[in-house]
């Protein structure tokens, strides 16, 4: 499962950046959590689709007490019904196709209710592109996070550094030190990954740092994910403490977790 190669068994509050499958992977946790018999909140501090809401108990509120609210009539306290997951947002954005979610200040007051034994939160977004390098307001973390689980897809590596491969390539190429139209390296994945300004900027300093390296579906991306995993444990400035390399779909497959002990 999920949950134990990322080692989330204690993790409560959860947030998910990057991309090539960051929400496929909220999801999939959120069913395993579900599954294990607990409630869980399922949240964004950015947007989300609205089909992807498609399917799931979803309301807007806009305090932290109406979420309680909806929450409470959703998921009853007691009985068969305990166990459950809620998406909530707090408007549909105006463009219409994406739902708006909470600041994170309001997600932080959410998990000190303790209603929920597990709140998942899409911390950012990527233009559904496999790779993505962070703008300077993201991703937007509630301090109160336990862990965050930076999702990256093994397939974008190898094609061009371009804008139509990566989202953001520009702020990429400044981070990893790769060049515009340069194939896109493992090495400058994991630079990525490490520095200050890169795909986990703004993680709390308690929280722990996890990878998941998603599409790696064949021996090569599968030795690729493990290049990453090398790179990240021979950075110093590394704070990722386990790898996990695997794919999402058609159903969860882990390939292989690897745990970077000497993560700072």
């Amino acid at each position: 499962m999920l949950t134990e190669a990322l080692g989330l068994e204690r993790s409560r509050l959860i947030a998910l950046c990057g991309a090539g499958g960051k929400t496929t992977l909220m999801f999939t946790l959120a069913r395993e959590f579900v599954a294990a018999g607990e409630r869980v909140l399922i949240t964004t501090t950015t947007k989300i689709a609205r089909d992807e809401a498609e399917g799931w108990n979803a309301f807007a509120a806009t305090t932290p007490e109406q979420v309680l609210e909806h929450a409470r009539l959703l998921l009853p306290e007691g009985g068969r019904a305990r166990s459950g997951a809620v998406i909530a947002y707090s408007a549909a954005a105006a463009e219409g196709h994406r739902l708006a979610g909470f600041a994170p200040e309001l997600v932080d007051e959410l998990a000190a209710t303790g209603r929920f034994d597990r709140i998942l939160v899409e911390a950012d977004g990527s233009a559904r592109k496999p790779l993505k390098a962070p703008a300077a307001h993201e991703p937007v973390i509630p301090s109160a996070t336990d862990a965050v689980i930076i999702v990256a897809g093994i397939n974008g590596l190898g094609l061009p550094l371009a804008e139509d491969n990566l989202f953001r390539a520009t702020i990429w190429s400044g981070l990893s030190g790769l060049a515009m139209e340069s194939p896109i390296t493992a090495e400058s994945l994991a630079r990525c990954v490490a520095h200050p300004d890169g795909l986990a900027r703004g993680c709390p300093s308690d929280a722990r740092r996890l990878l998941f390296l998603n599409q790696a579906d064949t021996p090569q991306r599968r030795g690729e994910a493990k290049r990453v995993a090398e790179c990240l444990a021979a950075s110093p400035g590394n704070r990722v403490e386990r790898v996990v390399v695997g794919c999402l779909l058609p159903q969860p497959d882990i390939a292989e977790v690897v745990s970077l002990a000497s993560a700072a």
